[in-house]
């Protein structure tokens, strides 16, 4: 296998690791910090961490960014704005069950979206990968009973997930379409500036109209400080690198990791007990992002 694919894959991983506490943190503050006001935050200080870098590359590379400033600008809106505030507005109104399950799912959604977009077609390989994936991801949110899935209630939290979800899903898909001379780090530091600037107004009217300031407590610093430097950060960072080697839908299959690592960091930090459940879904993720990875040219099926 290629270097480059395998070090896509292995920040891909990382990618998982960092997100897997993504949805933990996000409701573990929900009702304490304003949903805006984490996204605005978290933003500022990935955008401050990556300035010294950042900002010089962007200095030198000035004229691609002037040429191009509305695909950039559209793919700032997709993840550090819509996708970033409407997750952490759908976690104040749903759980983390639902959060996870819906979070979960990305892999498909960025499948639908790609096929929308380009009408490329789905390959055998990767349709038995997405289903194993999502079957493990069930196994592992339902703890092995379907009783859990038919039980859950589905509310306005949970659309407005869906739609963070769609919105993260057209980033990926259109990420490619970044001009590929721009540094990575030139380009991350601009979609970062852009999810400030877009994200002021927001968190001003949270603050201001709605009453909502952010506290100043621990809970408060550690979940901005542990978004803002992981999921968003180095996450996003690695994102990008992959998706310009291995595309979106491959990317997205290592989703379906995420719930593996929060599994795992719940037995190791929360003493949580490994069930069978825990191992049959890890097993069958592993398996389905492993079959969905192997075949770069294989048949397709046309959706």
């Amino acid at each position: 296998m290629r270097r480059d694919y395998l070090t896509a894959y292995f920040i891909l991983t990382l990618c998982a690791l960092f997100w897997a506490g993504s949805v933990i943190s996000g409701r573990a503050v929900a009702g304490e910090v304003p949903p805006l006001a984490l996204n605005f935050w978290r933003w500022v200080l990935a955008f401050l961490v990556a300035a010294p870098i950042g900002l010089p590359a962007m200095w030198r590379q000035r004229d691609i960014i002037a040429q191009n400033w509305r695909i950039l600008t559209t793919l700032g809106l997709l993840n550090m704005t819509i996708f970033g505030s409407l997750v952490f507005v759908g976690l104040q109104y749903t759980g983390a069950v639902n959060g996870s399950l819906l979070l979960g799912t990305m892999p498909i959604n960025i499948v639908l979206v790609t096929w929308i977009v380009t009408r490329a077609g789905l390959s055998a390989r990767a349709l038995i990968g997405v289903t194993l994936g999502l079957i493990g991801l069930l196994a592992i949110v339902a703890r092995g009973d379907i009783a859990v899935i038919t039980g859950l209630r589905f509310n306005t939290g949970d659309l407005v997930i869906w739609v963070a979800i769609l919105s993260y899903a057209l980033y990926s898909v259109w990420l490619p379409r970044a001009p590929q001379g721009l540094d990575l780090m030139a380009l991350m530091t601009m979609l970062f500036l852009v999810g400030v600037m877009a994200g002021l107004p927001l968190y001003l009217w949270e603050t201001l109209a709605l009453g909502k300031p952010v506290p100043l407590n621990a809970a408060s610093a550690w979940s901005i400080g542990y978004l803002g430097l992981f999921p968003s950060l180095l996450a996003q960072v690695f994102w990008t690198a992959a998706v310009r080697r291995v595309g979106a839908n491959t990317a997205g299959y290592f989703i379906y990791l995420s719930p593996v690592f929060g599994t795992l960091m719940a037995i190791a930090f929360l003493g949580e007990t490994f069930a069978w459940y825990h191992g049959a879904g890890i097993l069958l993720i592993f398996t389905g992002v492993f079959i969905a990875t192997q075949d770069r040219k294989p048949d397709r099926i046309d959706a």
